[in-house]
């Protein structure tokens, strides 16, 4: 960066806790809410892992199966959300979380979707919860002459690498 670019940077930093409270106020007045807000309003009615809500105790007691569809386009907030919900849970208590996704089909990062996420829970699971691996490998939703056209034209496209930082996963046919 040259000494101009740090200076524009510093000021946009300096300036977005006020625009963030301004959106606030705006979406109070229309009684609107986007996405992070959603999830952020959602993390602070759990509370924190040292000191749970009385929302949190009572879903604790009452969750036993979680479904994500759409896994791979998850973001940090709703990562997060998954792991407050799920932090008690224990190997064997009959409590499951099912994920559903495809890496390739990842399409959401400008709400601040985080394929990553998905790379990580596919090797390590979640925080508290353990994952087992099924892979689908029969389509019921095309016609072969269309699958054949689009392995051979993504497997071109695509990274042939996994790289989580980058946010790219290799074409699977």
């Amino acid at each position: 960066f040259t000494d101009r670019q740090w200076d524009v940077l510093g000021a946009v930093v300096a300036i977005l806790p006020q625009a963030a409270a301004e959106l606030r106020l705006v979406f109070a007045e229309r009684g609107e809410i986007d996405f992070t807000g959603l999830t952020q309003a959602a993390l602070a009615a759990l509370g924190e892992e040292d000191d749970p809500t009385d929302l949190l105790l009572a879903l604790d007691v009452r969750l036993r199966h979680l479904l994500v569809d759409e896994f791979q386009d998850t973001s940090r907030g709703q990562w997060e959300l998954l792991a407050k919900l799920t932090a008690g849970w224990a190997p064997g208590d009959g409590r499951t979380v099912f994920l559903v996704g495809d890496p390739m089909q990842s399409i959401y990062r400008f709400r601040e979707a985080d394929v990553a996420l998905f790379l990580r829970a596919r090797e390590q699971g979640l925080p508290q919860v353990a994952l087992g691996r099924v892979r689908l490998a029969t389509n019921f939703r095309s016609q072969e002459d269309i699958v054949s056209w689009i392995n051979g034209a993504f497997a071109q496209v695509l990274s042939p690498v996994e790289d989580a930082d980058e946010g790219a996963v290799p074409y699977a046919r």
